[in-house]
């Protein structure tokens, strides 16, 4: 695939993400429903810094978000667990509208170099920019479920 293409389709993705995140009550932010472990936010949250977090250390770059990111939605991380109120569901969104360009900005004519360490088995950076864009689609039918079971109660 063309460089062109990806960062065409990961803007595209992205597109779709913000679009559905605005059709979300901000009420139902915060509500985990039953069979879930995370809220609508943190799900949000968690897009944003996965991508953050490789994207631009494979490049040598500093991330992009706050730290105070990082330690509220890692894997494995719950709202349980926060001791700091969290981004608001409308700077989570700006987040996530400006981030493709960053991503653009850092990586453009380097998605076929090898990365500096293996990233889930996958060896360039063009290889990390699909994983993130289907593991953010992963998250967005969970989000899409949530929001589902939240107004249907």
């Amino acid at each position: 695939m063309r460089e062109e293409q990806l960062f065409e389709q990961m803007k595209m993705w992205r597109k779709w993400t913000v679009e559905f995140l605005r059709t979300i009550p901000v009420e139902l932010a915060d509500e985990i429903p039953p069979g879930h472990q995370n809220s609508i936010r943190w799900n949000t949250g968690h897009i944003l810094v996965g991508w953050d977090n490789t994207m631009f250390r494979a490049v040598n770059m500093e991330r992009q978000l706050p730290l105070s990111y990082h330690l509220l939605f890692p894997s494995g991380s719950k709202p349980g667990d926060w001791s700091e109120q969290p981004p608001s569901m409308k700077e989570l969104i700006k987040k996530l509208e400006e981030q493709p360009a960053l991503i653009e900005q850092a990586c453009r004519g380097h998605l076929d170099e090898p990365l500096t360490a293996s990233f889930l088995g996958m060896r360039t950076l063009g290889d990390m920019v699909i994983f993130h864009m289907n593991h953010e689609n992963l998250h967005m039918g969970i989000i899409k479920s949530m929001k589902q079971s939240l107004l249907c109660r």
